[in-house]
């Protein structure tokens, strides 16, 4: 039998994600803060993940750990990946790391999470960044809420 040159196509990853903060009955005073995502190939959803956060800044900068923890985690996959695409209902960060905007944030933070987004996905071939409404959003945004009930 001849030897074949196939070899496995490298996914396309479509990437959900976002954040979520409960606020106390002053509804000013936050208490509990998540963030929640999904990675999915084509109609195949292949890792969801709701994690707690025990300390943030503001909401943004929760929207930015959700996008990170998303793409560390699709950093991780044991395979290599093709294309990714990054859908949010958060478009300040979303214009913040796409590398086809010059919105770069104000503070250190959100800097260095930004930084850290673009070199998690250096390797990916193809990455997108689309901003999108809250029903396109909702699975993540589920699993951001979900986050509130993880253990701490």
């Amino acid at each position: 039998m001849p030897p074949t040159d196939e070899r496995p196509t490298a996914p396309s990853l479509l990437l959900y994600f976002d954040a979520s903060v409960l606020y106390g009955p002053d509804n000013g005073t936050p208490t509990s803060a998540a963030v929640g995502f999904l990675v999915k190939d084509g109609t195949t959803t292949i890792l969801e993940r709701s994690m707690h956060v025990d300390a943030f800044v503001s909401s943004a900068h929760l929207e930015y750990r959700a996008l990170l923890e998303a793409v560390r985690a699709v950093e991780e996959l044991s395979t290599t990946v093709a294309s990714l695409h990054v859908h949010g209902d958060a478009d300040a960060v979303l214009r913040a790391v796409d590398p086809r905007h010059h919105a770069m944030p104000d503070d250190a933070v959100a800097r260095r999470r930004v930084a850290s987004i673009h070199e998690c996905v250096a390797d990916i071939p193809v990455v997108t960044y689309r901003a999108v409404k809250r029903g396109e959003n909702e699975r993540a945004h589920e699993l951001a809420r979900a986050g509130h009930d993880e253990p701490r």
